[in-house]
């Protein structure tokens, strides 16, 4: 990974895992996901390289929030990494982020 993909020099050494939880009709999984990663490298979700360059951020979106997710008992989750860090979002709201 070349420093053009990691958060700045000043985001300091990722930290232990994190986990968040949200509410999916509140946002949407691939703001989570930024959010997340921004807070476990303790820098600003700007500083992030696009979460684009790593997964189609609609897709994950669509798989994780789709409307009949939110009516049924189905559970779903994703594994990827991004920026450095091995990121899992589950369809119960959960957003699991370690460095990778």
């Amino acid at each position: 990974m070349s420093d053009e993909d990691s958060p700045s020099s000043d985001a300091g050494v990722p930290r232990e895992a994190i986990q968040n939880q949200y509410e999916w009709l509140a946002i949407e999984p691939s703001t989570a996901v930024v959010e997340t990663v921004a807070q476990a490298a303790n820098c600003d979700h700007l500083e992030l390289s696009p979460l684009y360059e790593w997964i189609d951020p609609d897709a994950l979106d669509a798989i994780i929030a789709p409307p009949l997710a939110r009516t049924t008992d189905t559970t779903a989750s994703i594994s990827f990494t991004y920026t450095g860090y091995s990121v899992t979002v589950h369809s119960t709201g959960a957003v699991h982020v370690a460095p990778a």
